[in-house]
């Protein structure tokens, strides 16, 4: 036998139990009857509300405005209203959200309400999500607006520099197939209306550079970390030959795969016409100065011979000595002057100085050039140490026109007849040659640069003055014996150049 159902509660006991709370109202708005639901939700007691409370009393300020405003009117009209969402003022104080349905029985003053009131918590939290994310939405959208305006005009932007700069874009794909924007074409000599595909580029360059080029861009693909440049030639639809310089860069995803290559052409012909032909114009300039300085020789040594000749002549006067050791002193520092220009040339045209190595006595090498700048500089004391064994494998003449130079130079920029220090030593398996001078230091920022060709520092007397390649000639005489020099100066420990060679 099937167990009976359980007996169903009183219609009021059910009424009072629903999760929905319930109440009644007459047309005034006085709570008449609630549920006992609706007392909980709200924290009242069913005698404080009932005959004392209106329900417009448990709404907030806005909520009572809309009750005046719309409630009451939509009932007295529609005779219903349905799912208006208010904010219920507890007795505590604190607010609870709930949707509310209203209809209205009855006319006149015998009229009443009949509400329903239900928990909007939830859906409350929903709606302010949702309308949060809605704004989210809109800023997003409006952000996205203003990236797309903004990239218009760097777009722009750059389509107008790269105009400007005479450059070409183009791009390869995540297969290395590469496409090329219009204006190629013009680079090409082609039809502005043509499309330039990698067959017809590939076409234009010049067959001897083809493989290199090719391996050039292979290279740039396989090395994303910088960006990668290149030249070769092409020859146009029109016949004519131009010089490309082609620069781009590989970019890869987060898993290291390329996923792009874009790249620039640039037509550099004109410019590497020009840096051609002023390439010319100095290699011409060189060689002219080597073969004017050559030239020079045979007449400067007619003077000197012809000076030495009429040196022998024992009735020669004392005012007319005095003019002939004017012309034996400008025929050595013309004959110096000289012996620099063509030894420049040299370096600059050819493949650098001559020398002649051989086995030598660096001590009494040195000794012997000190004293013969002992004669020609007879205002400074010039001394000579000498620090361990002295064998070494040299070129003399090279020898003495280094330390000459040092010395030329200590004489020129040092203390005025100020002490000059020469030594000469052998340090492990290396001859150091050393020449030390006091007087004021050389400024930081030629110190950098004073071995460089036509540099010259400030003099007290202008006669004094070459055309700054003294030094320049010092430093290749150092590399020709596969060596260095280099200087240090200081007001406190005076200027040392110092000349270290292998012996």
């Amino acid at each position: 036998m099937a167990p009976s159902p359980p007996a169903c509660p009183p219609l009021e006991q059910l009424l009072d139990e629903v999760p929905v709370g319930l109440l009644v109202t007459d047309a005034s708005g006085t709570i008449t009857s609630v549920n006992r639901t609706l007392c909980t939700w709200a924290g009242y007691s069913a005698a404080e509300l009932i005959g004392l409370k209106k329900l417009q009393d448990l709404f907030n300020v806005g909520g009572r405005i809309f009750y005046q405003t719309h409630w009451l009117p939509i009932l007295q009209i529609q005779g219903s209203i349905s799912e208006v969402k208010f904010d219920l003022k507890r007795s505590d104080g604190g607010l609870l959200t709930v949707m509310l349905n209203a209809v209205r029985k009855g006319t006149g003053a015998a009229a009443y309400d009949v509400v329903s009131v239900i928990v909007a918590e939830e859906r409350n939290k929903y709606e302010r999500q949702l309308l949060l994310e809605r704004k989210r939405s809109e800023a997003l959208a409006e952000k996205e607006v203003r990236a797309q305006e903004v990239l218009q005009v760097a777009e722009s932007q750059l389509r107008q520099a790269v105009r400007v700069g005479g450059l070409h874009l183009w791009s390869a794909d995540e297969t290395g197939t590469r496409r090329f924007e219009p204006s190629v074409a013009a680079l090409l000599a082609l039809d502005v209306a043509a499309t330039v595909g990698e067959a017809e580029f590939l076409g234009a360059i010049h067959a001897k550079d083809r493989e290199g080029e090719e391996l050039s861009f292979r290279n740039a693909l396989a090395d994303p970390s910088v960006v990668h440049s290149w030249s070769f030639g092409i020859r146009d639809a029109r016949g004519h030959d131009k010089i490309l310089i082609s620069s781009g860069q590989a970019f890869a995803n987060a898993s290291g795969a390329q996923q792009r290559f874009v790249g620039v052409l640039r037509d550099i012909t004109e410019l590497a016409r020009k840096s051609a032909e002023a390439e010319d114009r100095a290699l011409f300039a060189e060689q002219m100065m080597g073969i004017v300085s050559h030239d020079l020789r045979n007449p400067l040594a007619a003077i000197t011979m012809g000076a030495s000749a009429i040196g022998r002549d024992a009735t020669l006067s004392a005012r007319h000595a005095k003019v002939l050791d004017n012309i034996n002193r400008s025929s050595r520092r013309a004959r110096r002057l000289i012996d620099e220009l063509l030894d420049f040339t040299l370096v600059r045209v050819g493949h650098g100085l001559t020398v002649a190595h051989k086995p030598a006595n660096l001590h009494e090498l040195v000794a012997q050039l000190v004293e013969e700048l002992k004669l020609a500089f007879p205002a400074n004391p010039i001394s000579h140490t000498a620090h361990g064994s002295a064998g070494c494998k040299v070129d003399p003449d090279r020898i003495a026109q280094l330390l000459g130079n040092l010395v030329a130079n200590a004489v020129t920029y040092g203390e005025p007849n100020g002490p000059i220090a020469v030594t000469s030593s052998r340090e492990d398996c290396e001859c150091v040659l050393t020449v030390h001078n006091r007087g004021e230091p050389v400024p930081p920022e030629m110190l950098e640069r004073m071995f460089q060709p036509l540099i010259r520092g400030g003099t007290r007397d202008q006669s004094t003055r070459s055309v700054g390649l003294g030094l320049f000639i010092v430093k290749a005489i150092a590399a020709a014996h596969g060596g260095s020099v280099t200087v240090t100066s200081s007001r406190e420990q005076g200027t040392t150049f110092r000349f270290v060679f292998a012996s």
